[in-house]
């Protein structure tokens, strides 16, 4: 084994050689191809990422910003909404006391009249009754110029 043996170390060396040339022409050319084709694949999925990635943060950031705007116009509306029901509320509050305003006015006017016509029938009264004690006390009946001079006496009497 350890003998050297020309004969067979040139056709070993022709074999490598042949071996080296086949290998190059037929199996790494194909395989650094598709070494090259792979790397060009993985770049391109690379950037593909990297673009898809950019687009989803603008997309992010416009929903974002939509839901800052939508935010914003919720807010508004609510404090529109609470300046409108604070005014409705208000609106009610002065209506309610004019209309207890008016109504206690109502009342007033309707205890006035009423105290009114209360007092003029005890004045009808009081002169009826004036007039039948007259008439009891005289004896005689009275004509209607004294009748009308005893009730403007009793009423004029009657008011102080």
């Amino acid at each position: 084994m350890m003998d050297i043996h020309p004969g067979l170390m040139i056709w070993t060396i022709i074999s490598f050689v042949i071996l080296l040339y086949l290998l190059k022409k037929f199996a790494w050319t194909p395989i650094l191809k598709a070494l090259e084709d792979r790397e060009n694949g993985i770049k391109n999925n690379i950037e593909a990422a990297k673009n898809t990635r950019d687009e989803a943060q603008k997309l992010l950031e416009d929903y974002n910003r939509k839901l800052a705007e939508a935010q914003a116009q919720a807010q508004s509306l609510l404090a529109g909404a609470r300046q409108d029901a604070e005014r409705v509320r208000d609106e009610l509050m002065v209506k309610a006391k004019e209309d207890a305003v008016a109504q206690v006015d109502k009342a007033r006017r309707q205890i006035d009249q009423e105290r009114q016509e209360a007092i003029n029938a005890i004045r009808v009264e009081v002169a009826s009754m004036v007039v039948l004690s007259v008439e009891k006390i005289i004896g005689k009946t009275l004509d209607p110029q004294d009748h009308q001079r005893l009730i403007l006496n009793s009423l004029k009497e009657s008011a102080n």
